[in-house]
């Protein structure tokens, strides 16, 4: 008695809607109401631009200290996903979240790209590079350190230096002043257009685009 056996047809391959490519973008912050608009937030507040843009919400998944909300870009060269990361852990302790993250989105670390404030700038001013030390922000550092290298790619929002001798921690841990909250808000407006043209456009390009201004 011959068996019958059935062919397997083989599966369409959707070649418009292919995956190219997927950041793991990380925003530095702390979480809780008290920190929401201070200037250490500058990276979650760059994620929630980019979230109210494209009507995404952020969720917690259960048992991991982050919430993250997910995009496709579609690009001339295929579809970009963004995986838009908030880690929990409070700034000093952001690196912890890394193993987690690279697992679960089966991601290397060429494909991280991480946002933070930087003191070394003025309100406005954004620079964007593809390796190089912490500058002194200990969540980029506790990231590097868990990493073991420099060489990731960041977006960095300047939120300037305290004057009048101020303490750094109190300076970082505040909301901006009515007249700084334009320009310092201006900074995280540039650093979500500066990640969409990460998508499409080669680091080197993105970088000549947006750091043109802090070379002034």
């Amino acid at each position: 008695m011959k068996l019958k056996v059935k062919k397997q047809l083989p599966q369409k391959v959707r070649v418009k809607n292919s995956l190219r490519d997927t950041l793991l973008v990380i925003g530095l912050g702390n979480p809780g109401r008290e920190y929401e608009k201070t200037r250490h937030n500058a990276g979650f507040l760059v994620l929630n631009e980019l979230a109210e843009r494209f009507s995404l919400k952020f969720k917690k998944p259960f048992f991991h200290p982050w919430r993250c909300a997910l995009t496709d870009i579609q690009t001339e060269g295929g579809t970009c996903r963004l995986v838009l990361v908030q880690p929990l852990t409070y700034m000093n302790a952001s690196g912890t979240v890394l193993p987690d993250l690279l697992c679960k989105f089966s991601v290397s670390p060429e494909k991280l790209v991480i946002i933070c404030d930087t003191l070394d700038l003025s309100p406005g001013i954004i620079r964007i590079k593809g390796k190089g030390s912490s500058g002194g922000q200990r969540g980029l550092a506790s990231i590097l350190s868990m990493l073991g290298t420099e060489r990731i790619r960041r977006i960095v929002v300047g939120i300037g230096r305290p004057e009048d001798n101020k303490e750094v921690v109190d300076w970082v841990l505040t909301v901006p002043g009515d007249e700084e909250v334009h320009d310092f808000m201006l900074g995280v407006r540039k650093a979500a257009d500066a990640l969409l043209d990460m998508t499409r456009l080669p680091l080197e390009r993105v970088m000549n685009n947006f750091n043109e201004s802090a070379k002034k």
